[in-house]
């Protein structure tokens, strides 16, 4: 018999020393399935959430890989490697002391929106080639800063080993942060250097690690049983619920009028996504209202099927 599609989202608890490339060929042969794909890299130190899109949903990434992460991140001070974390070579060391009251009022600095130069190992492409392999290739090129914002910096811990200071730090910030960046800024500011040494990454989202399912765990049987669905994954998007006789037409990319829909919420901007579903609940696309007046619905991005589920 075969497999059924399974169209939705995965949490996976990644662990170390795995790219989250190979999660995803993982899944792909727990599966059967082409279509998987995730919504944000997680660096092979790291460990924690890793979400994956099965089948259709791959479709939905953009709605999720923005959303805020968080983070527990290790570092160690005294010492910065090319890659900004334990992994890389050493090419700075400092014997500049850092006190935990230092690192207490640093930490302001780097709370609330900040500036970031992406690190040159990372997946971030320029000129449509990811800077790792330029990289890899003994090459450093220019890349431009990015925005972005740290909404909560926690320090867990603090200690000295071997005379160097190391601390723990829990980290809530946009998507597109680089953590490891945080902790090479955190320690050029002090003048002593510093170096990602751990990161677990303990929620995506409304995800956390708790959900998460382990690599040693998923089975097909398990994935099915933890599957989130697309409708599930984007309940923070109003629904707008369509005629049953008029699917094909959405399905194909029509616009609906307001005679075609039979529920949508009291207020709803233009050009804001909203989930467009049958009459039996189930999620056909992601559209945009393009007329508020008239309420007409344009779908956008396509996640139902023939068979509409």
């Amino acid at each position: 018999m075969q497999n059924r599609e399974m169209n939705g989202v995965l949490v996976i608890d990644k662990p170390s020393g795995r790219t989250s490339h190979d999660i995803v060929d993982i899944i792909r042969k727990a599966t059967g399935m082409k279509k998987v794909g995730h919504t944000g890299t997680l660096d092979p130190l790291a460990t924690g959430v890793l979400v994956l899109l099965l089948g259709r949903a791959t479709r939905i990434g953009r709605f999720l890989e923005l959303e805020p992460k968080e983070y527990i991140a290790g570092a160690v001070f005294g010492i910065a490697t090319d890659t900004q974390d334990i992994t890389g070579t050493i090419i700075e060391k400092s014997n500049t002391p850092v006190t935990k009251d230092a690192l207490k009022r640093l930490m302001p600095e780097f709370t609330g929106e900040i500036s970031q130069i992406p690190p040159m190992v990372s997946a971030i492409k320029i000129g449509g080639k990811p800077l790792y392999k330029l990289a890899r290739q003994g090459k450093e090129i220019e890349r431009p800063e990015r925005k972005v914002t740290i909404f909560e910096l926690v320090l867990l811990d603090y200690s000295i080993t071997d005379g160097k200071a190391h601390a723990v730090f829990r980290v809530l910030c946009s998507g597109g942060t680089y953590v490891r960046t945080l902790i090479h800024d955190m320690g050029a500011r002090l003048g002593a250097g510093a170096t990602l040494e751990s990161l677990r990454r303990t929620r995506v989202g409304v995800y956390t690690v708790s959900q998460a399912l382990t690599v040693d765990e998923a089975n097909r049987e398990a994935i099915e049983a933890r599957l989130i669905s697309m409708d599930g994954a984007l309940a923070h998007l109003p629904q707008v619920i369509v005629q049953n006789g008029l699917i094909g037409l959405l399905l194909n990319g029509q616009k609906i009028d307001a005679k075609g829909i039979k529920a949508h919420p009291d207020a709803v901007v233009s050009d804001e996504f909203v989930r467009v579903k049958s009459e039996n609940g189930v999620l056909l696309a992601l559209g945009k209202v393009t007329n508020e007046a008239t309420f007409e619905v344009k779908p956008e991005i396509v996640v139902g099927s023939g068979g509409q589920g």
